[in-house]
Parts: C-alpha cells; structure tokens; sequence
C-alpha cells in the first residue's frame, strides 16, 4: 500500500471517530442494512420499470441478432450517451451510436448471458454479460468465431436506452494498452445508412466506414440467426449470489463496499484509498467525464456522509474489467429517504469509474463547500503529496 493510502486509511479513522462524535449530537440515524445487501434477482421482484427496461433490453439484444436496423433504432433515444471501449471519449447521438454499434449490421451475433436491474421512476440501469461471436469463423476478421465476453452498462428512460457502455472483461483488441476516455469518441465515421438517424450538429462525418462490428476482408457472408437467441426465447442468469462470484467479482464487491463505508463516514480521504488515480468520474449522468482522483476527492468533499443504506450490489467481471450496479437508500436529517444507484467499473481493486443516479426525483447533485473543514483537509492533504517540482522548472 503507498503512502498516500495508508496516510487516507490512518486519517479516515481519525475522522471516522470525529464524525461520530458529532454525529452522537444529532437525532440517532435510521437503523442500517449494510453488510447484509442482495447480490441476487428474481424476476417476479422486479419494479414496474425495472421490468419494462428488460424488455426494453431483450428487444435491443433481439433486433441486434435480427439485423433489424429500423426496430433497434426505435429502442435508441435521440441523444443517447454512448462508448464501446473505456479507452473512447463518450459520444453523442443516434447517429454516431448507429455508426459504433456495428454488430447490427454486421454478421455477427451475440448472446445474453446475465442480467442485473436497478431501477425508479426516474431511470434505471441495467448490468449485463454479452458474449459476442464476433463472425462465423473462419469466414472474415481477425476474431472470426472467438467469443468475447462484454459487461455491459445501458441506462433506460421512457422506454428509450439512453446511455451504453461496453467494456471487455478480458485483455482483448488493440484499446487495451490506452488510458481511459483518451481516444476519439466512437462512431465518427457514419455509414449512409446510420445518416438518417440524429446526431449533435457538430458531429464530424468523415466519409463512408465500413459496415461496421468486427474488421471485415470481404463481402458479409449471410448468417442465420441462432434459434436460441430469437424473440421469447432469451435466457439469462439474474441469480448470482456471492457464493458463485468469481474471484474478481468478490474483489469489486468489498471495494464497492468499502466505498460506501467512507461515504456514510463522510470522510473523502478513506474514500480516496479506494480509487484509482486515473478514476472518470460524473457525480450525476447529465455531466460529462472528469478525470482524476484529486478531483473527485475535491468534488465530493463536504457532500458526503450519513445514513444511508446499501441494499443490492450486482457484478459482472474478469481479471481485465469489472463492472458493478449498486442500489441504495440516501437518508436526509429528517428520516425521507431518496431512492439511488450508483454504476462502477473495477480494476485491480480499485474503482476506475464511478457514476451515480438519482432513481427518483430530479434534484441536481449537491456542490461542495471548499471552505468546509472537510475540504480543507482534503486541499491540505493533497498539496503536501503533490509531486515536487522537476529541477530548474519554475516554481
């Protein structure tokens, strides 16, 4: 462990006990659940928009096997988010979504393998496992026939997706040696096809690309669809406890945990210890991706801390990428609670990426207060573990 974090984890017991001593003054909190959260579905459980972004998501794996370019683009919102490598900047628009997505115009197939939902009146997730058969083998590309195993992140709204995330769980491709979120945004060269679609008015369109999916040396070769994965007929794991969690999902599982400990102890350094230097952030979806743990931590600083109560932790992932939804319950001074989610992406047992959702309501996310005692430890701490200087260049 470096000596930053030991220096996070040994002040965040200090403000740990500092933060019950003051919180001991206040009304006694709600009692917590944490430790005790669900790590497995049953559909028969689902909210109301918990299923319909199922369906919604059945139909988007459906009509990405049908070739049915039309029906699945009926599933796509106008401004939908989009990223199919964490290496990509985020994208924008129908259109340059149409153009990223290239499986639905490709011959290649894939296939539903999990599936996990948080969801509210507002919006809902969805974490799943995709296997991706990239072509027939033998046929065309350089991973004809090879399966790839992908977690997933759509967020559903209104019967619409409106943000995708790809990640590969294994080491796999040529993005895999790129920092997140350094690479062009996906989807800027937009087949004819994809140009009827909406797209942001700055978007660049740079000619006729391939018909997109996996590198192709010929003519597509038709591909019938694989009578398993037809309309009905989709089966999916939602039942994964933490007993059959593999050894990289049980890691992202304490880390995600351990994230909301520091959170409800309001104490942004422990936090810290638990983030990756390079993390993307967005404290709430409407934002683009910030980069870098010294900015989350000044971010959320003063923002953080209280009940609240973690009740389901899903996961999906391998050595390579680890990807986990998170349901819990924000508990204000008077006892209401506000329904949340939160989506990370772990690596090494550390978190990556880091977003949250408000599952109801629309209530923008709260800003910290740089001047709070919080924040100045916070601006204190990371100025004394600021890297000094290189020799002769101007202070």
């Amino acid at each position: 462990m470096n000596s930053f974090k030991l220096f996070c984890v040994g002040l965040g017991l200090t403000l740990v006990f500092g933060a019950g001593a003051a919180l001991a003054q206040q009304a006694p909190p709600s009692p917590q659940q944490q430790g005790f959260e669900a790590t497995g579905q049953l559909p028969a459980k689902y909210t109301s928009e918990e299923a319909a972004a199922v369906a919604v998501v059945k139909n988007w794996i459906d009509t990405t096997n049908t070739k049915d370019l039309a029906a699945h683009m009926a599933l796509i919102d106008d401004n939908v988010i989009h990223r199919g490598d964490p290496a990509e900047a985020l994208a924008h628009g129908a259109r340059s979504y149409c153009a990223a997505y290239g499986f639905v115009r490709s011959n290649a197939w894939v296939r539903l393998d999990e599936l996990y939902v948080v969801g509210g009146p507002s919006e809902t997730l969805v974490l799943l496992k995709r296997t991706d058969i990239n072509n027939p083998a033998g046929l065309e590309g350089t991973l004809g026939g090879y399966p790839v195993e992908v977690a997933v992140l759509l967020r559903v709204k209104n019967g619409k997706i409106i943000e995708w995330f790809d990640a590969p769980t294994i080491r796999i491709g040529p993005l895999v040696n790129r920092a997140a979120n350094t690479l062009p945004p996906g989807g800027a060269r937009v087949p004819e096809v994809c140009m009827k679609y909406p797209g942001p008015a700055s978007a660049p369109v740079q000619g006729p690309a391939p018909a997109g999916g996996p590198p192709q040396t010929g003519a597509p070769q038709p591909h019938p669809v694989a009578p398993q994965l037809g309309s009905g007929m989709l089966s999916y794991g939602v039942t994964k406890l933490e007993s059959r969690f593999n050894a990289e999902e049980e890691s992202a599982a304490q880390t995600v945990r351990a994230w909301f400990a520091a959170w409800q102890a309001g104490n942004p350094l422990l936090l810290g210890a638990f983030v990756d230097q390079k993390v993307d952030f967005r404290t709430s979806p409407a934002s683009e991706l910030v980069k870098g743990r010294d900015a989350l931590l000044k971010t959320v600083c003063g923002t953080i801390g209280g009940p609240l109560n973690l009740t389901d932790i899903y996961v999906i992932g391998a050595y390579w990428n680890t990807m986990a939804i998170a349901r819990w319950n924000k508990v204000d001074a008077a006892g209401n609670r506000t329904r949340m989610a939160s989506f990370f992406r772990v690596q090494n047992g550390l978190i990556t990426e880091w977003m949250n959702s408000q599952l109801e309501g629309a209530a923008p996310a709260a800003a910290a207060n740089q001047s709070s005692p919080v924040c100045q430890t916070v601006t204190t701490t990371l100025a004394a573990f600021a890297p000094a200087p290189a020799a002769g260049a101007p202070r």
